[in-house]
């Protein structure tokens, strides 16, 4: 590195501890690399420690280092882009971070993808999950993990495989539900269990109401609302939730520690918190992004990640330890999708009905 770099990364060292202390992150060392490293922003814990030994495996054929970077939630990731341009080349949002983005940033923010440069994510990624609802009609993302927010239980305080939301409101479970205290998440599952299309509920105000009284009625029997994975994975582990909403490649975790937990989807469908690799619009880096992507995306490597992070990448020809995950379904249309436009229209009116809820 010349004098010149070492300018240039100090500016830039500087610039991203101004940015990241807004949103209470610690950030070093010089980013965006000059082709010999790229920058991976993911949520942290036991998921991107997963990723980074994927990446890691990549690097030792290509050279190439990733240095990893954290943020606990997509609006924040959102912000750390957005206040340091060109220091993150590529991360993964939901489809909540992928509407946030575009909405507040004027898709600016991320980079239009040029499939070609991945050939192997456009022969081997199921086509129904490259037409996603989220990145139907865009240009900015790829089908990277599926994940639900399903119903999880404890195997010795539930009977048999619960198959409804309704078993959630039986009075034998009174003050041993949880449920997550995510407001748009709870809307989605409200929807599910009234019977309604969520995106039309959200479009209606009389069908949102019809929600928020689904939501009232399932209120009754719960004792906590959780904020995070750990969180719910916590009351699984001290039975104390005999049901709860969770993440099914969590409760992967739970079943390998031989904790008495398992996971379904109800029958009346559950939201779907499936994410999405994208490259940053300011990112310097995009050819070794691609080549990363292209490689990930080759079934050994894609089966292999998706085992070790418990959530599967939706490949055609799956072998069968990949549709054995909690996590797996094989069509996007088997879950329910949020039009996160709507989401943000209503956002208030959600979130103000979802507080008087838990305060009753």
């Amino acid at each position: 590195m010349d004098s010149n770099d070492s300018i240039r990364c100090s500016s830039r060292r500087r610039v991203l501890q101004v940015g990241a202390s807004a949103v209470g992150l610690s950030i070093a060392g010089c980013l965006g690399g000059d082709g010999d490293s790229i920058t991976f922003l993911s949520r942290g814990g036991s998921t991107q420690e997963a990723e980074r030994e994927i990446m890691e495996e990549w690097t030792e054929e290509s050279d190439i280092t990733v240095e990893h970077q954290s943020a606990p939630s997509d609006q924040e990731m959102i912000q750390l882009i957005a206040e340091n341009p060109g220091s993150i080349d590529f991360t993964n949002f939901s489809a909540s971070g992928l509407g946030l983005a575009r909405g507040e940033h004027d898709d600016e923010l991320l980079a239009e993808i040029d499939y070609g440069e991945i050939p192997n994510y456009e022969e081997h990624v199921q086509d129904e999950w490259q037409s996603a609802p989220p990145i139907d009609g865009h240009d900015d993302g790829l089908a990277y993990h599926i994940s639900t927010h399903g119903l999880a239980y404890n195997t010795e305080m539930v009977d048999e495989e619960p198959t409804s939301w309704d078993v959630t409101l039986e009075s034998e479970y009174e003050d041993q539900v949880a449920f997550s205290d995510i407001s748009y998440a709870r809307f989605g599952v409200g929807a599910a269990h009234a019977g309604l299309d969520v995106n039309e509920a959200l479009a209606d105000e009389e069908l949102r109401n019809e929600v928020y009284d689904q939501l009232r009625e399932q209120h009754q029997n719960v004792f906590t609302y959780w904020a995070s994975g750990d969180e719910f994975m916590r009351l699984l582990r001290e039975d104390q939730a005999a049901f709860t909403t969770a993440w099914g490649g969590r409760i992967e975790q739970l079943q390998e520690d031989d904790y008495p937990v398992d996971y379904t989807i109800p029958e009346e469908g559950t939201p779907s918190f499936s994410s999405f690799m994208v490259v940053t619009e300011e990112s310097e880096n995009k050819d070794a992004v691609y080549d990363f992507l292209n490689w990930y995306y080759e079934p050994e490597h894609a089966v292999q990640h998706s085992l070790n992070y418990n959530y599967p990448t939706p490949l055609e020809d799956p072998p069968a330890e990949l549709t054995e995950l909690l996590e797996y379904v094989e069509d996007p249309d088997e879950l329910l999708w949020m039009d996160f436009q709507l989401v943000f229209e209503h956002l208030d009116e959600i979130e103000q009905n979802w507080n008087d809820i838990k305060a009753e």
